[in-house]
């Protein structure tokens, strides 16, 4: 997204919020060795079929209103039914009043472990463990419903990071394979990440969401100056969780989805004054500090 378009795109368009899904599902097996492909087909329909056919919430949603969702998965190993991938989730979530969709989660699952057979169908019992592949699947889905809501109503998330944490416990308690407390990049993984955010320490980082999204860039129709205030607060409100749980996956997170927007916002439209906001974000997250001086 280029700075200039920020916001020339924030323009006129009624737009409902939800929390259903509209995946869109892309398997790269490039790495691997193999004529013939078709497994890899298959399993492409059968994750699509299986996020964008099963209803996660009790809403019934039009299309315009459902989560975007974006998944790569780069398949690095493959024998026997037996894979082993990178999954990669981008979400989104539309502005009020606006064509712009801004990104809500982006994360990447390292090196995760599933069988999967050509042409098998996924099901999901919230109940029951069925597989690897269907439990990791169902736990993003409940972690990206769960920040899309907090990012519309105050701690609003909770009852899908309660099914996240159930998915987890049950895939533990029967496979282990993948869903340890060590697995997919030390501490920074979906043991961890559901930890926190089922952590009273995660306060701030909910109120965040929300400021951002509903007193923020909701609010960009209507008042520029006052959204990039009350992004720059938001953002600000940070501080204290950051000194309490210093290099917390929440933020690191939240920063590697959002850097290049809070550029965009604070690099254009109206002039607004950066410098405390400038310190507040090389203070907070310094390791995106070069991304921060473009609107120095």
């Amino acid at each position: 997204m280029k700075h200039i378009n920020f916001f020339i795109i924030l323009l006129i368009s009624n737009l409902n919020y939800s929390q259903d899904i509209d995946g869109k599902i892309i398997i790269n097996s490039e790495l691997i060795n193999q004529t013939n492909k078709s497994v890899f087909t298959s399993l492409e329909k059968s994750i699509s079929n299986f996020i964008n056919l099963n209803s996660w919430t009790d809403n019934v949603l039009s299309d315009f209103e459902k989560i975007d969702l974006n998944l790569l998965i780069t398949i690095t190993n493959y024998s026997n039914n037996n894979f082993i991938a990178n999954f990669e989730f981008q979400s989104l979530r539309p502005v009020f009043n606006s064509t712009y969709q801004t990104p809500i989660f982006n994360f990447v699952e390292k090196n995760f472990q599933f069988e999967y057979t050509e042409f098998e169908p996924l099901f999901y019992n919230e109940n029951q463990f069925q597989s690897n592949l269907v439990s990791l699947l169902s736990f993003y889905i409940n972690i990206i419903s769960g920040i899309d809501s907090d990012s519309y109503l105050l701690d609003s998330g909770k009852v899908f990071y309660n099914k996240s944490q159930d998915i987890l416990n049950l895939a533990n308690q029967s496979t282990g394979k993948s869903w340890g407390t060590d697995d997919s990049g030390g501490r920074i993984n979906k043991y961890w990440l559901i930890e926190n955010l089922n952590s009273s320490n995660s306060k701030e980082f909910k109120k965040m969401l929300y400021n951002y999204h509903v007193n923020g860039l909701d609010l960009m129709h209507e008042d520029i100056i006052v959204s990039k205030r009350n992004i720059s607060n938001s953002i600000k409100s940070l501080d204290r969780m950051n000194r309490r749980v210093p290099n917390s996956i929440l933020l690191k997170i939240f920063f590697e989805t959002k850097s290049d927007e809070i550029v965009d916002v604070f690099s254009s439209g109206p002039d607004f004054n950066t410098d405390i906001i400038y310190s507040q974000l090389n203070k907070i997250a310094p390791f995106f500090s070069n991304k921060w001086n473009n609107f120095r």
